[in-house]
């Protein structure tokens, strides 16, 4: 029988019975309470868990969190065992309770050598299954790839693109109001922190086009599509809304709604509801407000908002910044209480300001933010952004990390906010902070060009040019219709060398739209093959977008320089560029660029003092940056100091040899080719 088999020791004839050394096992843990504990661990385990669940992703936690936390807690089943089994608590206090030792209690208890044999081989069966436990889990779980691979895999389930919604009415009229009401439902979601929404400018291209949804999907990197139709007749909407896997084509949600047409903004909270419903979210309690509330008591004035923000979030031109800026101003006609509305006409004036250099400009942002801090009785992230911008063009790098800081942690999702800590850590040289930032955007809205222009503009101000043009090129892949990743693209294939590439850019950046960067960068292109005529011809237009921009009259007045009787004209821009290099640095007197370009512009006019001046604060501010040394070069040639301007030359080359190219294409150095110590410096470097 099982029951008599016996296990033998062979000298000292140590005997254990099995189904005493269970009885008396059962015993034990009934005694020692050993099941209740177990249970109570069990119980708060589970809490924490669906606690975890629905907070962890919210507040920014990475996704191996909850698989931590799931292993620790498995993992803790065996250790609480085996401390329940080991710890007592008496009256005395915490007393170890092994067999081994006599008991202090009315009856002793005493122990057989096979029970503390039974005892000691039980807890280290117990001990060594739990660091078995860990073992095999941590085997099962493998280590959570990087941010980069995680990029390079499927689309993440929190993102969606919404397209343009057919009109079914057969009234060319009602095609605005169709994709005004997708617009909506865009926007709508957009506002919240956790979805990942395509713009509307890289979904919206998809209208009147037959396309398989998977295709859209794998283009816009999106793992939901939502698709529509409208109906429009008279006082009654009917209309038919669809959400589609991205991967499969299948359909996840279908509704029907047949309404009056007063109960269209109640239709679009029902249909992003049900978005985030199926996509199985979890919310932030800002963004259940929003999906449960209005933004302004106002809806006119929230529809107004809407669209000035989606044309602030879109191509970044001249001309689209103006009529985000007029759309924020209807909805303060409407609610002059709506501090989002100021601080969208802030961040619209401010892009401008960055367009044309005018002061004016500047001037107006600084106005309306002022206004935004006022009215923002709810601590808006999107008007501490505006802020922090604000602050980051004033130079007061500090005060703007703080902003910016103190919108990420009440909306850690919110991109812009990334965006604009990046650029202040670039501006302060903190080179990989600022890059995690940029790819803390990229990785929050993968589809936000905004986010990848950030990340380019990095690589370009670090001298990533490869880098810089690959990232470009996402960017004119998610907003084919805008000049501005052209223009960029452009540039970073200059830097590479690659002219014919970089010229191709260009012009398919111009023949989008005519801008004052497309002008610029084709203008500097003719000053450095000789073609001084048509640079000057490509500045006076580009003068034309930004007449009150410094950098295009210094450049008109570098043409002008090489052209014959042109030189009275030439001194007449450098006149203007100072004047207008002044009154940025006015603004901030952190530019150290501007400064430098000012110290230039001084050394063509004759100010020599207050050029070197310039240039020595300028080098100290930027610790010697290549481009500041190679203007400051320029300056010591003009005044006639060779050798200066070699060291500086060759001090330039060694930091960034891409200005070997530069400085051997730049008509002003010419003089020093044949110079013995320029030759010679050139080739030990």
């Amino acid at each position: 029988m099982l029951s008599c088999i016996n296990i033998h020791g062979i000298e000292k004839g140590i005997a254990i019975n099995l189904s005493g050394f269970f009885s008396q096992l059962v015993a034990e843990i009934r005694r020692r309470k050993v099941l209740p504990v177990v249970v109570t661990y069990a119980v708060s385990g589970w809490l924490i868990l669906q606690v975890a669940g629905l907070t962890f992703e919210p507040l920014g936690v990475p996704s191996w969190g909850i698989r931590v936390l799931i292993i620790v807690t498995l993992a803790g089943f065996p250790a609480v065992f085996f401390l329940a089994w080991l710890i007592d608590f008496k009256e005395k206090g915490l007393m170890f309770d092994l067999p081994l030792w006599r008991k202090d209690d009315d009856s002793p208890r005493t122990s057989t050598k096979s029970s503390q044999f039974a005892a000691l081989t039980f807890c280290g069966v117990i001990l060594a299954g739990t660091v078995g436990l860990v073992f095999l889990l941590l085997k099962q779980f493998p280590e959570p790839a990087p941010i980069v691979e995680i990029k390079k895999s499927g689309f993440a389930q929190n993102s969606i693109a919404v397209l343009a919604f057919e009109n079914f009415d057969g009234n060319v009229e009602s095609d605005y109001f169709a994709s005004g009401l997708a617009e909506e439902i865009l926007n709508f979601l957009a506002g919240m922190h956790e979805l990942n929404v395509a713009a509307r400018t890289s979904s919206f291209r998809f209208r009147g086009k037959q396309i398989d949804i998977r295709e859209v999907a794998t283009l816009l990197n999106v793992k939901m599509v939502l698709e529509g139709s409208v109906r429009r007749e008279g006082d009654r909407i009917r209309m038919t809304a669809q959400l589609i896997d991205g991967e499969n084509g299948f359909h996840i949600w279908s509704k029907t709604y047949d309404r009056k047409l007063d109960d269209i903004f109640a239709i679009q909270r029902e249909i992003a509801a049900a978005v985030v419903n199926e996509l199985k979210i979890a919310l932030s309690v800002d963004s259940e407000n929003r999906l449960q509330e209005q933004q302004t008591e106002n809806i006119e004035a929230y529809i107004f908002y809407l669209q000035g923000r989606e044309k602030l979030r879109s191509s970044q031109d001249a001309d689209v910044m103006i009529v985000a800026k007029q759309l924020f101003q209807q909805a303060l006609d409407v609610d002059p209480s709506f501090s989002r509305s100021y601080a969208g006409i802030c961040a619209a004036n401010l892009r401008l300001y960055e367009i044309s250099n005018s002061v004016e400009d500047f001037s107006s942002a600084e106005q309306a933010c002022e206004k935004a801090q006022a009215l923002n009785k709810d601590l808006s992230s999107e008007v501490k952004v505006a802020l922090g911008r604000l602050y980051r063009f004033r130079g007061w790098y500090e005060k703007a990390i703080e902003e910016l800081n103190l919108a990420i942690s009440s909306s850690p999702d919110e991109v812009d906010a990334y965006i604009e800590l990046g650029e202040v850590l670039l501006l302060q040289s903190n080179y990989k902070q600022a890059e995690v930032a940029f790819s803390r955007a990229v990785d929050l809205k993968r589809n936000y060009w905004k986010a990848h222009e950030a990340l380019a503009n990095y690589y370009y101000a670090t001298e990533q040019y490869r880098k810089s043009a690959q990232a470009y090129e996402v960017v004119t892949r998610l907003t084919p219709d805008s000049a501005l990743g052209f223009g960029g693209l452009g540039a970073a294939y200059w830097m590479l060398g690659d002219t014919t590439r970089a010229l191709q850019a260009y012009e398919t950046s111009l023949q989008l739209k005519p801008s004052r960067q497309a002008y610029t960068n084709i203008g500097i292109s003719y000053y450095y093959v000789g073609e001084y005529q048509k640079a000057v011809e490509m500045h006076q237009k580009a003068l034309e977008f930004a007449p009150d921009d410094h950098r295009i009259w210094g450049r008109l007045a570098e043409n002008y320089r090489f052209l014959a009787g042109k030189q009275r004209l030439a001194e007449d821009a450098y006149q203007r560029a100072a004047k207008l290099a002044q009154a940025n640095l006015r603004i901030n007197n952190e530019d150290w660029l501007t400064r430098a370009m000012l110290g230039l512009y001084y050394a063509h006019l004759e100010r020599t003092k207050d050029a070197m001046l310039l240039m020595e604060i300028a080098l100290e501010q930027s610790h010697r940056n290549p481009e500041v040394l190679y203007l400051y070069a320029l300056v010591l040639l003009q005044q006639g100091n060779t050798v200066g301007a070699i060291e500086a030359l060759l001090e330039t080359i060694k930091q960034d040899d891409y200005y070997r190219k530069v400085i051997d294409q730049d008509p002003d150095l010419k003089v020093l080719k044949g110079h013995p110590d320029f030759i010679s410096g050139l080739a030990n470097q």
